[in-house]
């Protein structure tokens, strides 16, 4: 894999953890489709799969936020919708135009460097809070 997840972006909250791991491995499959050479269809169908499993990952964030009252709800729900806002962008490029290996390396790269970054800052934040209150 070339995308690899480490302990040191472990939130602490068991599903959440989970999903994150499975975000990086979903955005290598794309690059590795791509890189293979895969159809439109392929790369079309990782895609979609992707962005469905991150908006499926920021509901289960966002419930728990909303459970628990998280105080920074507001802003970290904004870093979520300005993700998909990209992925749809990029997605509806994808299918009026195909997708270049280049499109898809510039996707991988900005999604694994902000799921980097949203990780180990406003997760490891919402991790540190949710534990104290579970």
């Amino acid at each position: 894999m070339a995308i690899l997840w480490t302990e040191a972006l472990a939130v602490g909250i068991p599903d959440v953890d989970a999903q994150h791991k499975g975000l990086f491995e979903q955005a290598d499959r794309l690059l590795e489709a791509a890189k293979a050479g895969a159809g439109k269809e392929e790369v079309k169908r990782t895609l979609d799969f992707l962005g469905n499993y991150v908006v499926e990952h920021f509901g289960t964030e966002e419930r728990y936020m909303d459970q628990y009252g998280y105080p920074n709800s507001a802003a970290h729900k904004k870093e979520h919708a300005d993700l998909v806002q990209y992925y749809t962008n990029v997605r509806a490029k994808v299918e009026a135009e195909g997708a270049s290996l280049a499109m898809l390396f510039g996707l991988q790269k900005y999604i694994v460097d902000w799921l980097n970054h949203h990780i180990r800052k406003s997760d490891k934040e919402l991790g540190a809070f949710l534990k104290s209150k579970m």
